[in-house]
């Protein structure tokens, strides 16, 4: 407890919809349960932005609750405390009038969202003044409510003192907190301006309270005042446990929930302290047997607006990304309701969010402005998506590593690793979830269950898979569940909830010209401790050799083979080479030639099996769905190139680099491409991507075929001596970035992703201050224009101002140069260009810009313009033949946006080319494909448009 005004600790109930599935029965007045509770705090949020984050964000990605700041008339003040000196009860604040309070209780209602009101009753203000509203008051007087000086509490005779002693009960609950008016709740009039004050919420949509100071009012006021609501609510209550204090929050549990403060420092306790954080869950799991309140009627908070100031809990600046790491746990762990605290960064303990001159709160804008968004932030996002599905599951298979890493499973619905260790967790897991391919929802960055941007993990029949978690990063799977693991819930206006679930099953199936293959690969490789093995190639799916993009393979033992197993799509050539990434970074290629496949028939499945820089490799026969055996043999055919770069940029070392050219090189990177690399680990909230796109509900392809025994072998060959190379271009760009924002280029070629900002080229930032960094390799001679773009972590893009610019590699083979930017910025220089064939340093060229707008002249523009009327939270999403339109995978489709029922999407495609399509609609991983024949289209010449109108069949 502070013992100044400024820094005193905000105690307070959390008072919301009794629709929560924690709520302990006990408790009378709830709502019926729905199966999403999770809450999110949107700390000193104006009214405006709260609502279109429902709309936008919470309501999609399966927040049940939003916990607001005060409502009420408070003192004027830049400081984010002054919300908790109440002046008056009337709804004008800083973050909005009543009328916009009222647009965002039933906005987000409309979206699937219940809000809870933070609510201060226990006092009033500490001085005299003018309220926010311009309601007149002093100390004990407090006209527009009304109260006077005999409505408060004077527990020293009469006069007023503050709390000195937590041992005396009377003296916590009858004196004034840091000299705050101390109502007296026990009086029948105070008690029905209260309940008045908090019945107007509830006939506004409100679903709940957080009340404020709890622990500083007797539990059976508190109870005499719910008892004149005359709307169902949920409450629980923020009581902060004090060792052999006399007032405990178990003295609580009967007038609603109680917030266990006990479990967010125990989580910053474990996750910072050597006892390490498997103490959290094993032997004896955290919660009641631990002394706290039973889980059934406990709040469970990342962190609120107290403890991320006062140092009781983790919060954003806190080391090895615990804070993230914790909220993972948070939403994985069954223990109590969990809330993800979303506040903004502040340079004094004081500091209120930002505000106008007239003193309102600036709409919210993620990643700008100090506003942090950690509710948004992929791995918290798609956590309470876990939580949703997982429910009052119990724990299952708890295994743990060394004491800083534990996990965990949710019944048969979920599982969760956790390594807080410095080193690498390989490990082969056992499971209770079905067979099957499940989708790595930590590094997922897209919200929506019917896609999977991150990786992809078997789990076997056994119920086992293995996997290599990095340090302090995390793992999770789990099964999607139409019903919980979205907000699958419409509300009524006083908060109650009706369920509407979404249907799992999809239309009669369509028919798309093919499916996929299964590629399992297995390389047997010598590496040390932290090591791991990952495979690149040529093709997108396996990183279109990047390093950066290669896919990770595991192995169930420290002696046993590394394996990966991925879909692609059928008769497809690719090469690939198996790389070493130590725990720093570093990566080594494997010595030789490229590797060579082509994938069989659609639904065939085939391993190719290799060892870590041998020149020989091996498939297994092929299982395919129409033919019993069908073997494979593969081509030794050679890279067209042998010349390579690897970027400095954001690769620690690289041992084993190839040579710019060679009749036949050793420990060489594919000829095709740069190599570049980095380590991936969580990181808050940094992007994530992957080269591979998953559902999270699909299995790889399998046969129920009689196996071949037969195996083929084939060899690889040296690359000839390329006619030419490449020029290696360096984008360095200076630019100002909030948290979770990512600077990415994209440009008039296609290796720039021909304008289109879903194929931009990602940049890397070594360094929070550091310029953001990209290698990669483009034809001499080679003329283009590009910009930068800021992606949030929502996905939202911000072009830089100015004209495009442009540049012309060097005609020169070999040549390397370095392209520095200012985001916005009108102008570009380049480094000296170094010639590799002389060794020549020459002058650099200074890059142009243009007037015009990015263009789509080199390719072909089609867009998809798409009529259809679609139900709440339905989407209608393009998918096609060809990999722009995801090969025929929904989980790769492309989402079209909406305006006014007409769904539409432009994109470029090469000219002249022939693919087919469809239309399909998504609703929270359900899909419904629109009626056959498949739709077909040829684009035209390079620099066309057309547009592509039609209704979903």
């Amino acid at each position: 407890m502070f013992t100044s005004l400024s820094k005193f600790v905000l105690l307070s109930i959390l008072s919301m919809d009794s629709a929560f599935i924690a709520a302990g029965s006990n408790v009378f007045r709830r709502a019926p349960s729905k199966g999403n509770n999770a809450i999110v705090q949107l700390f000193e949020w104006p009214w405006d932005s709260v609502a279109a984050e429902c709309t936008s964000f919470l309501g999609p990605a399966g927040y049940g609750y939003v916990q607001v700041s005060p409502a009420s008339e408070h003192i004027t003040g830049s400081q984010w405390w002054t919300d908790y000196q109440t002046v008056s009860y009337k709804l004008t604040s800083k973050r909005g009038s009543r009328a916009q309070f009222a647009n965002m209780v039933s906005t987000c209602v409309n979206a699937g969202v219940g809000v809870i009101v933070d609510v201060v009753f226990n006092h009033m203000t500490a001085g005299s003044g003018t309220g926010f509203a311009g309601s007149s008051y002093s100390k004990y007087n407090y006209p527009a409510v009304p109260y006077t000086s005999s409505n408060f509490h004077y527990c020293n005779g009469n006069s007023a003192s503050n709390i000195n002693n937590y041992d005396d009960a009377h003296n916590v609950q009858f004196c004034e907190l840091v000299g705050l008016a101390d109502l007296a709740q026990e009086q029948p009039a105070v008690q029905k301006i209260i309940a008045a004050f908090l019945n107007d919420l509830l006939s506004l949509g409100v679903a709940g309270f957080r009340i404020d100071a709890a622990k500083h009012m007797v539990d059976a006021d508190i109870a005499s005042i719910r008892a004149l609501l005359t709307y169902p609510f949920y409450d629980t209550q923020e009581v902060i446990y004090g060792a052999g204090e006399a007032v405990q929050p178990s003295q609580y549990v009967t007038t609603g929930d109680v917030i266990e403060f006990r479990a967010s420092s125990s989580a910053q306790a474990y996750f910072t302290g050597s006892s390490g954080i498997a103490a959290l869950v094993t032997p004896t799991p955290m919660g009641a047997a631990w002394g706290f309140v039973d889980s059934s009627i406990a709040n469970y908070i990342m962190a609120n607006q107290d403890t991320e100031r006062g140092g009781s809990s983790l919060n954003y600046q806190s080391p090895n990304n615990v804070y993230l790491l914790s909220g993972v746990f948070m939403l994985g762990f069954n223990y109590g309701t969990p809330t993800v605290y979303s506040g903004y960064n502040y340079s004094s303990y004081d500091a209120g969010a930002p505000q106008n001159s007239a003193g309102y709160t600036n709409a919210v804008t993620c990643s700008s402005n100090g506003w942090r968004c950690e509710h948004r932030w992929p791995a918290l996002a798609n956590m309470v998506a876990f939580y949703n599905a997982a429910g009052s599951a119990a724990l299952t298979n708890v295994q743990k590593g060394t004491a800083q890493q534990i996990s965990f499973g949710r019944g048969t619905v979920g599982f969760l690793v956790i390594n807080n260790d410095g080193a690498v967790w390989t490990n082969t897991w056992n499971t209770s979830l079905a067979p099957g391919t499940y989708c790595d929802i930590v590094h997922d960055n897209t919200v929506d269950p019917s896609i999977c941007n991150g990786p992809s993990y078997v789990v076997s029949a056994s119920g086992t898979f293995s996997a290599s978690v990095g340090p302090h990063d995390a793992l999770a799977l789990f099964t999607v569940s139409a019903t919980n693991a979205t907000n699958t819930s419409s509300m009524s206006a006083n908060g109650s909830t009706t369920t509407t679930p979404f249907t799992t099953t999809a239309s009669p199936t369509p028919t798309p010209v093919s499916t996929t293959v299964a590629i399992t690969f297995v390389e047997t490789a010598s590496t040390g401790t932290a090591d791991v093995i990952k495979v690149v190639g040529s093709i997108a799916q396996l990183g279109s050799w990047a390093p950066a993009a290669a896919l990770a393979l595991t192995r169930p033992s420290s002696t046993a083979d590394w394996t990966l197993t991925l879909a692609l799509p059928p008769g497809t050539y690719f090469e690939y080479k198996f790389i070493r990434v130590s725990s720093g970074g570093s990566v080594t290629w494997e010595s030789g030639s490229n590797r060579v496949y082509s994938t069989p028939a659609a639904g065939s499945s085939v391993t190719l099996y290799g060892i870590f820089g041998s020149t020989t490799s091996s498939t297994s026969a092929v299982t395919a769905v129409t033919t019993s055996t069908t073997v494979v043999s593969t081509s030794s055919t050679p890279p067209s190139s042998s010349a390579s770069s690897a970027s400095s940029a954001s690769l620690s070392s690289v041992t084993s680099s190839p040579p710019t050219s060679s009749p036949s090189s050793s420990s060489s990177a594919p000829s095709s491409t740069s190599a570049t690399s980095s380590s991936s680990t969580l990181s808050p909230p940094a992007s994530s991507s992957s080269a591979s796109s998953f559902s999270a509900s699909s299995s790889a392809a399998s046969s129920s075929a009689s196996n071949s025994i037969s195996t083929t072998f084939s060899s690889t060959t040296a690359s000839p001596t390329p006619a030419s190379t490449a020029v290696t271009v360096t984008f360095v760009e200076t630019a100002s970035t909030g948290t979770g924002d990512v600077i990415k280029v994209v440009g008039s070629i296609a290796q720039l992703g021909s304008w289109a900002p879903a194929a931009a080229l990602a940049l890397t930032q070594p360094s929070l201050n550091a310029d953001w960094r990209l290698t990669l390799t483009l034809p001499p001679g080679t003329a283009f224009e590009y910009k930068f773009i800021r992606v949030s972590s929502g996905g939202s893009v911000t072009w830089e101002s100015g004209s495009n610019r442009s540049y012309t590699t060097p005609p020169t083979a070999g040549s390397s140069v370095t392209l520095y930017g200012i985001f916005g910025s009108t102008t570009s220089s380049t480094s000296a260009v170094t010639v590799a064939s002389t060794g020549n340093i020459v002058a650099p060229t200074p890059t142009t810009t243009s007037s015009s707008p990015p263009p789509v002249s080199t390719g072909a523009s089609v867009t998809f313009s798409e009529s259809a009327t679609t139900a709440s939270g339905e989407v209608i999403k393009l998918v096609g033949s060809i990999g722009q339109l995801g090969s025929w995978a929904p989980a790769s489709a492309i989402t079209l946006s909406n305006t006014n029922s007409v769904w539409s999407a432009t994109l470029v495609f090469p000219p002249n080319t022939t693919f087919q399509y469809k239309f399909i609609r998504v609703k929270s991983g359900s899909v419904v494909w629109e009626s056959d024949p498949n739709r077909s289209y040829t684009t035209l010449s390079q620099g066309s448009s057309v547009t592509l109108s039609s209704s979903f069949r």
